[in-house]
């Protein structure tokens, strides 16, 4: 956070989608569209060729950095997203909505991930992910 500035922002929540649509008049009306709490997949890696991770955050009056992380169970690094800036709010009772893409997102293997939010470089919270290996049927 930068000087003086107040307490930094809590999570209240994260999304993954495949696609985030804003309103152009009313900024902070957002969707989410086709919303991921996991994959299953046929063999690996398997690739998410577009997705977008949403967050909500508590509203600030200070300016602040944010980063998504996606981890595997070990909390090994799989991708991460630029470091992004959010601009102070007027108003300390709105809440922020931040938004990053992942193109290619790819996992070497099934297990549970982590989408990992940081702010000012330290971990918020998280949304679990997890990534199946589906065997495809035997037609007898």
């Amino acid at each position: 956070m930068t000087e003086g500035s107040d307490s930094p922002p809590r999570l209240l929540g994260i999304i993954l989608c495949e696609r985030i649509l804003q309103d152009v008049l009313r900024r902070d009306a957002v969707s989410c569209i086709n919303i991921y709490n996991g994959i299953s997949a046929r063999k690996f890696p398997a690739e998410i060729p577009l997705v977008y991770a949403f967050a909500q955050v508590s509203g600030t009056t200070g300016q602040f950095n944010y980063q998504f992380r996606v981890e595997d169970g070990l909390g090994k690094l799989i991708a991460c997203s630029p470091v992004a800036t959010v601009e102070p709010l007027p108003n300390m009772y709105m809440t922020h909505k931040i938004v990053s893409a992942f193109s290619g997102l790819t996992f070497d293997s099934e297990g549970m991930y982590h989408i990992v939010l940081e702010i000012e470089g330290e971990s918020v919270g998280s949304l679990p992910f997890q990534v199946l290996l589906v065997r495809p049927e035997v037609i007898a």
